[in-house]
């Protein structure tokens, strides 16, 4: 896994990092437990991150518990996308990524 491999898979790295799971890993759990990371490193100076991630992770934890409703599926897809590429730095971007994941 390189850089120019990831680019011919039509894929990439994103922050380098490579998290490894097994089958019994709760990936809604794992997907949460980035988001209030990303959430805690925020610097707070960009609304869209600020606020965005702030709303993602109460969702995500939502999602966790049990207590999400479909429409928020939907919801936390648009919410991200308002996140990603409308911050200063690539903080935003990277918290919204988990989210996206189909």
């Amino acid at each position: 896994m390189d850089f120019d491999g990831l680019l011919q898979a039509q894929t990439g790295l994103g922050t380098a990092a490579v998290i490894v799971m097994d089958k019994s890993t709760d990936i809604i759990r794992a997907i949460a437990r980035l988001i209030e990371f990303y959430k805690h490193e925020s610097c707070g100076q960009c609304t869209p991150c600020r606020e965005g991630v702030d709303w993602m992770n109460n969702m995500m934890w939502r999602f966790v518990s049990g207590n999400a409703r479909p429409a928020e599926i939907d919801m936390i897809w648009e919410l991200s996308k308002q996140i990603e590429g409308h911050t200063i730095c690539a903080l935003g971007d990277g918290a919204a990524w988990p989210v996206q994941m189909e």
